[in-house]
This record gives structure tokens, C-alpha cells and sequence, in this order.
């Protein structure tokens, strides 16, 4: 399957709004066993267009001066999706929290994906049955692997560790062939303890959530993280609370 793996950094802020200083993007086949095959790659850093916030700087390590001189992000990152897309390497699109982050700022500078597949959700999957310290790259990159993480909060080495991540996680969940694993990958599961990232209850565990608090929480999703409507769903059903109208039914 042609596909590729990207990951940005930014000037700070929303993934709506933010500023690019950063992009590396990895297309090549993926095998049947989750091997990636790299054919073509892109890796440059670009002018946000303003400031980069001294916060983010700290994180990944560009500052104003180092891409004073770089192309504008807004004109060059889609040309780099479209030389992708003219390869068929669009098919499958990659990344980790891309669903919240990556996907986001792509989208806006013209990358339509035919797929998209999440691996943090896999590793959340994994932190959560097995007691993982982290789901975040640095840290489930080090576990399956055993090698010290690849220059994280580096466009570079975040989509190289994204990559090396397929086979691993495949593995623990029991699977041998990728089509199986890119199924189950986007397809929500409930996973016990997911805490909410939105609205009033933000925070809590939905297990935690009075029948109000859980309707209200279920009602306001609005995409993203596909196993909290998963969760959300399936504590609502084991409530055994009133059958909920499917949307468009007036009565």
C-alpha cells in the first residue's frame, strides 16, 4: 500500500491558525507486515509567516533567525503534498496525534487524504492494557523498541519513529498483516479510563461522569479521537440509559 508519514512543527498555537517552520514527509509502500519502504521524501524548515512563541521554541529548537531566509509555508508545503499526491502517495496518510494536529494544518494547505491512520490511538490502546508509563512518541518508541528515542520534536526523526512504530505495535495486538491492524487501528474500541479533553468535564474519566454529565459529553463531540465516542457510547450502554434518536429523527 502506498502511503506517507508527516509531521510538523510550528510557531505555536492552534493547529487552525498556526505558523509552519517545519515539515518532514516520508512516502513510500507499506508491506503486508507493516515494514516501511521509503520511495520519495521532503524535509525543510519554512517561514511561519510571524514570530515563533518562545514557548515552542524550548520544544523544538527553531528560532526567528533560523528561518528568517526559509520559503514561505503557505506557498511551498503544498507543493510538497501535491508532488505526494501526484506519486499516489496520498492513499494512506500517517502520523502520530495527527487526527488533532497534523491532519489539521495539512487539510488547510490543500492535502485531502484518501485514509488516515492515527498511531497514537494504538499506543493510547497499549499504554492503558499494559501499563505503558506514556503514549507519546518519545516514550512508546523507547519501550517497543529499546533504542533511545530519534531527535524527538524533530519533524525528521518524529516521522522516522512513527514509521519504525507499525511492526511493534502490530505485534502486541496479535496482528500479522497490516490491512487487519489499519482496520482495527480506525476503528474506535472503548478503552477503560479515557479521559475527556473537551467541554465542562473535561479531565475526568467518563466511567466517573454523573447520567447528565455523560449525555452532555456525548452529545458535544464533534470528531477526533475516535475511542472517546467509542467509550462515551458504550458507557451510555451499559447504563442502560434511554435509546438515544438517530440524527435527522424528529420524534
Amino acid at each position: 500500500m502506498r502511503a506517507l508519514i508527516h509531521d510538523f512543527e510550528t510557531a505555536g498555537g492552534s493547529a487552525r491558525h498556526c505558523g509552519v517552520v517545519q515539515l518532514a514527509v516520508l512516502s513510500g509502500i507499506l508491506g503486508n507486515d507493516g515494514a516501511f519502504y521509503r520511495r520519495w521524501q521532503s524535509y525543510a524548515n519554512y517561514h511561519p509567516g510571524g514570530p515563533i512563541a518562545s514557548a515552542t521554541t524550548r520544544v523544538h529548537g527553531l528560532r526567528d533567525e533560523d528561518v528568517a531566509d526559509c520559503p514561505d509555508y503557505r506557498r511551498a508545503v503544498p507543493e510538497v503534498y501535491q508532488a505526494a499526491a501526484r506519486q499516489g502517495f496520498d492513499a494512506l496518510v500517517i502520523g502520530f496525534s495527527n487526527t488533532s494536529f497534523d491532519n489539521v494544518i495539512a487539510h488547510r494547505l490543500g492535502l485531502r487524504p484518501r485514509r488516515s491512520l492515527d498511531l497514537f490511538l494504538p499506543a493510547y490502546r497499549l499504554k492503558k492494557r499494559d501499563g505503558l508509563e506514556s503514549a507519546s512518541l518519545a516514550s512508546t518508541y523507547q519501550a517497543l523498541t529499546g533504542e533511545a528515542p530519534l531527535n524527538a520534536h524533530d519533524a525528521l526523526g518524529d516521522v522516522r519513529m512513527t514509521a519504525a512504530l507499525i511492526p511493534p505495535l502490530m505485534a502486541r495486538f496479535g496482528f500479522t498483516d497490516f490491512a487487519g491492524f489499519l482496520d482495527w487501528a480506525t476503528t474506535g474500541q472503548p478503552v477503560p479510563g479515557m479521559r475527556l479533553r473537551f467541554g465542562p468535564a473535561r479531565g475526568h474519566t467518563i466511567e466517573s461522569l454523573d447520567d447528565d454529565a455523560l449525555v452532555r459529553a456525548l452529545n458535544g463531540w464533534r470528531g477526533g479521537n475516535i475511542d472517546v465516542l467509542a467509550s462515551l457510547e458504550a458507557e451510555y450502554a451499559r447504563r442502560g440509559l434511554p435509546a438515544r434518536p438517530e440524527q435527522g429523527q424528529l420524534f
